[in-house]
């Protein structure tokens, strides 16, 4: 049986502290199936948890995003959507154009920093831009 997790939001703009990335570490234990859908059902009000590696893992890609990329939206469409690169005069750092090799359909792919799911579970990405150009 194939089960499908969606989160309803892409492009999640709002910040997580590193407090908030690692504050859910102490539950130490997958999430189970039930449970992604109890949290879907309740309006995603917190954030899901990863394992001490990708939750590790993911804080340095976070850091180097931000030291790299004037967002993160500019770093997802750059790397997934395939985006051209320009660099933004004031703050020196890569911004997104769009481009005629833009990739205009979502693109699927394994999430690179996975929720620590039960066995069985997988955690996947649909990337796609909300407002094309």
């Amino acid at each position: 049986m194939l089960n499908i997790f969606i989160k309803k939001r892409l492009f999640h703009l709002r910040s997580l502290s590193t407090g908030e990335l690692t504050r859910n570490l102490i539950v130490n234990k997958p999430i189970e199936w039930n449970h992604l859908i109890k949290w879907l059902d309740d309006g995603q009000k917190y954030p899901l948890w990863r394992d001490t590696h990708n939750t590790q893992r993911y804080i340095e890609h976070q850091k180097l995003i931000s030291k790299e990329y004037k967002s993160i939206n500019d770093f997802i469409r750059i790397h997934y959507l395939k985006w051209d690169v320009d660099i933004d005069k004031t703050s020196q750092k890569c911004i997104a154009i769009p481009s005629e090799n833009s990739i205009k359909e979502p693109l699927v792919t394994p999430n690179a920093f996975p929720y620590y799911l039960a066995d069985g579970i997988q955690h996947w990405l649909i990337w796609c831009d909300p407002k094309p150009k």
